[in-house]
């Protein structure tokens, strides 16, 4: 280190380091316009760029005049005579993608009448009309609005084509792009279904007609439904436009329903949880202790297919509006969920993704 304390030599060595440097770099440009790179350093009419003109994996910077972003890349890719990119055959590009979504998700039917209240199900209206406390209750309640009468009947007309409201959903997940084309996708998302359905009460003893009336107004049944799922596919990306590309996957699906609520609604009255009561039947509310919990839940599968669009308008973002198609199967549980519908029977998604893409999707050709 002693040598570099003169000052002479010090600016010597510091000349001669920049000598080199600059003509390295001389060098490089100079292939670099001739349309030969091996540094991997190009020129484009609207600035450098980083690329490779020999195949490798890994990490690297592209570097334009208005991004800085990071890529994975595997490929060959440089410019012809026009300055034009040419990719051969074998380019492709490799890399994690990262996504969060909203949809719209509309139910199957078949599964939404086991919220009707029909005796077949497990969860029914007759464990409130054959419940010793709950029909005083119910009868009292409906006397503040029905004076004349001195009992009531359920009028057993079930609903047999209940149906969900459509839902909204959350939906995040991560993708890993083995090929230009084909990527790996895992996904989850949480909806929250409600359906509801109505009933009416007649009177015995009540002359019929309608002044009075021998029947009571609609009341009301409710519930909510919640379901998760996950998603294993596999993709394809077409590349037909450099910034609009249609995509499509198929894939697997695994479920988990419980259902959250389902109450009774007699008049003004405050609601009557009938998932409690058909926990515990016997149960009078003041008289015993409540037994342990048990939830009306189970498990199930199922298959999909995806198809949208990726709108990539930035290197590293794009707006994904995606659709689905699945058949399904949910609640296969003869424990904590008998007599729900198990059968395989379709639903529908329709929504949109924000996804994190890495800078994979404008550059591609």
């Amino acid at each position: 280190m002693r040598y570099f304390y003169n000052m002479k030599n010090l600016k010597l060595f510091l000349f001669c380091f920049l000598f080199l440097f600059c003509g390295f770099m001389m060098s490089a440009t100079a292939q670099c316009r001739g349309g030969s790179c091996s540094s991997g350093f190009k020129y484009k009419r609207n600035g450098p760029q980083w690329s490779s003109a020999k195949p490798s994996t890994g990490m690297s910077f592209y570097l334009d005049s208005t991004y800085v972003y990071p890529e994975a890349y595997s490929s060959y890719d440089y410019y012809d005579d026009d300055e034009k990119p040419v990719h051969s055959s074998s380019w492709e590009r490799k890399g994690f993608g990262f996504f969060i979504g909203s949809n719209a998700y509309f139910a199957s039917k078949k599964t939404a009448n086991y919220y009707n209240g029909a005796p077949e199900n497990v969860i029914n209206l007759n464990l409130v009309l054959k419940n010793e406390y709950y029909t005083r209750y119910l009868i009292d309640i409906l006397k503040e609005n029905y004076r004349y009468i001195d009992t009531a009947v359920l009028k057993e007309e079930y609903n047999r084509n209940s149906h969900y409201n459509v839902a909204m959903d959350v939906a995040v997940g991560i993708s890993y792009r083995i090929h230009r084309n084909w990527y790996f996708e895992l996904a989850y998302s949480f909806r929250r279904l409600t359906a509801s359905n109505v009933f009416t009460f007649r009177f015995p003893g009540v002359p019929p007609g309608n002044n009075p009336p021998d029947y009571s107004k609609n009341q009301h049944l409710g519930a909510k439904e919640d379901r998760h799922y996950i998603d294993l596919s596999l993709g394809y990306i077409f590349q037909m436009h450099e910034i609009v590309k249609p995509f499509l996957s198929v894939g697997a699906q695994f479920t988990y329903i419980r259902i959250k609520e389902f109450k009774l609604l007699i008049e003004d009255a405050p609601p009557i949880d009938l998932a409690q009561m058909a926990r515990y039947p016997d149960y009078i509310p003041g008289v015993q202790d409540l037994p342990n919990y048990v939830d009306w839940a189970g498990p199930g599968y199922g298959f999909f297919l995806n198809f949208g669009l990726k709108i990539a308008f930035h290197p590293a973002v794009s707006i994904d509006p995606v659709f689905q198609l699945s058949v399904a199967s949910f609640g296969n549980s003869k424990l904590y969920l008998p007599s729900f519908y198990t059968n395989l029977c379709f639903n529908y998604v329709a929504g949109v993704r924000l996804v994190l893409n890495d800078g994979l999707f404008v550059r591609n050709k």
